[in-house]
Order: structure tokens, then C-alpha cells, then sequence
């Protein structure tokens, strides 16, 4: 998602926005439909004996045209600070159109005038000299990334709350989900991911959405590791103290140790180590 915000004016500056802890709460597969897709875990970091809970809560009563309940998580705001709307990418398809570039690069250079290769601007530029760019190479048509995007706006309230941008994005992403699968394989120039792949939202921003094996979702949410204890100005010169003696004692042994191995007859332990280190 684009997670910037452009300045009213030039007096104020872009504003950074960061998933709220309610979004990475979120286990996302694209799989089926939203009511089955989605659970919350208790935290925003993976722990492996945590209770995911139901993103779906079931009817608000009995009578079966009842609007559906949705975890509480739902109203929250998706982004801190929050916004009134959300331009979602994915990254597959922005890499695509990368790698695709890269791949093809050198065959710009080989066969300029080659009817293998089409120019021309980039569909809907109509500027007055719009740049060129290659169209097609090799008999392949060049992936449009700028294609793919989503435009997410507020619901009820003020902000793109998380149901508001779930809602939206998830049957946006099922209803490409073979295309997904397709760029996924082409993305690493390997052949499409098979249709039965359970994949999963792993990561929602800043940035495109990133989409995976869904058991790759706890590898992107771990808890990051604990901050080391501030150290004070006596620790700090006491370690410093150890590594000058360290640092003292090293020359010292190899002086004994070279002046046994002489008074003993035996290779210098210098030598030694020089052609241990050179095979040799």
C-alpha cells in the first residue's frame, strides 16, 4: 500500500504511515472467501501456542438476512496515523515488470533494430513526447505493474478502517488469484505456483502487499529481539580494559609459543599456520 501521504502545502512535510498493531494482528490466507479467510492473533508477533481467533463472528441473530459480526479488530484504524484512503500495489506484479526488464535488457542492446523488439510509450501516457520505452521483446508483451493497484476510501467513519480495506482488497486479490500465481512463478523466471497453493497476505505495508505460502506468515511476523541493557560508563571501561589485556596477551603467547618450538626443534608455529590457512 502507498503508506505516504502527500503535504497540503509546501510549509509541511510527507507523512509516514505504518500498519496499526490491529492490522498485523491479522492472518490473511486467499483461499476461499473473506468469511473463512481471515483470524486474529492475540498480538502482532507470531507465537507458536497462541489462540487465533475468527476474523467472521457468524450473523448478528438468528434470521438468516442478518448483517454478519466481525471481530473487533474490524473497526480499528489499518494504518497509525490513520488516513481517509489507501492505493494498494503488489509487490509480485511490481516485480515482474522489473525482472522482466533485467531479463530483456541485454537484448535491447543485441538486437536494437531487430523486429523482435516494439517501442512506444507507456499505455495511457499521452504526453507531448512521452518517453519510449520497450512494449514487446522476444514475443513477449512487457507486464504493466501500474495495472494493479487499488484505491481503498474510508466507509462510515473518518478513516480506512480494517474492515473497510479487508473488504475491498480481498476479493480484488481472489479474483486474480490465478494471474497471482502465475506472476509469483514468472516473478523468479520459474513455472506458475499450482492453483492448490495456500497463499496468504504476508505483509501488508509499508510498501506493496507482499504474497506468499501462508506458512511463510510467521516468518514475517516474529517478535524482534530484546534491546540489550543500556551499559554504564564503569562497564563500558571495564570491557574495554579486558579487550586491551586480550589484545596484549595474543602477541606474548605466540612469543612463547614460537620460542618453545625453536628451543624444542620443531617448525615455528608461524609457518605452521601460514600454510595450514594456504593448503599448503
Amino acid at each position: 500500500m502507498d503508506s505516504t501521504s502527500p503535504p497540503a502545502d509546501d510549509d509541511q512535510e510527507w507523512i509516514q504511515r505504518n500498519v496499526s498493531t490491529a492490522g498485523k494482528r491479522l492472518f490473511w490466507g486467499l483461499n476461499g472467501p473473506l468469511e473463512h479467510a481471515i483470524t486474529v492473533a492475540p498480538s502482532e508477533y507470531y507465537e507458536p501456542d497462541a489462540v487465533m481467533e475468527p476474523y467472521y463472528l457468524g450473523p448478528a441473530s438468528d434470521d438468516v438476512d442478518a448483517a454478519p459480526r466481525w471481530h473487533a479488530v474490524s473497526q480499528e484504524s489499518l494504518l497509525t496515523p490513520p488516513t481517509s484512503s489507501i492505493t494498494v500495489r503488489i509487490d509480485c506484479f511490481d516485480d515482474w515488470e522489473r525482472n522482466w526488464a533485467d531479463q530483456h535488457r541485454e537484448c535491447w542492446d543485441e538486437v536494437h533494430d531487430s523486429d523482435r523488439r516494439r517501442l512506444g510509450p507507456r499505455p495511457g501516457d499521452e504526453t507531448l513526447d512521452a518517453p519510449m520505452v520497450v512494449l514487446e521483446c522476444c514475443g513477449e508483451e512487457r507486464p504493466w505493474s501500474p495495472d494493479k493497484k487499488l484505491d481503498v476510501v474510508a466507509g462510515a467513519g473518518a478513516c480506512v478502517t480494517v474492515h473497510d480495506y479487508v473488504s475491498a482488497v480481498h476479493p480484488w486479490l481472489m479474483g486474480m488469484r490465478n494471474e497471482i500465481l502465475d506472476v509469483l512463478g514468472k516473478r523468479d523466471d520459474q513455472p506458475p505456483w499450482p492453483p492448490e497453493a495456500k497463499l496468504a497476505v504476508l505483509y501488508l505495508g509499508p510498501g506493496p502487499l507482499r504474497i506468499g505460502y501462508e506458512g511463510k506468515w510467521a516468518s514475517w511476523h516474529q517478535r524482534p529481539p530484546a534491546p540489550r541493557n543500556p551499559v554504564s560508563a564503569e562497564e563500558y571501561a571495564e570491557d574495554a580494559r579486558r579487550l586491551w589485556e586480550r589484545d596484549l596477551a595474543r602477541p606474548a603467547a605466540m612469543i612463547r609459543a614460537r620460542e618453545e618450538a625453536a628451543a624444542q626443534g620443531l617448525e615455528d608455529p608461524v609457518n605452521q599456520l601460514y600454510r595450514n590457512q594456504h593448503g599448503f
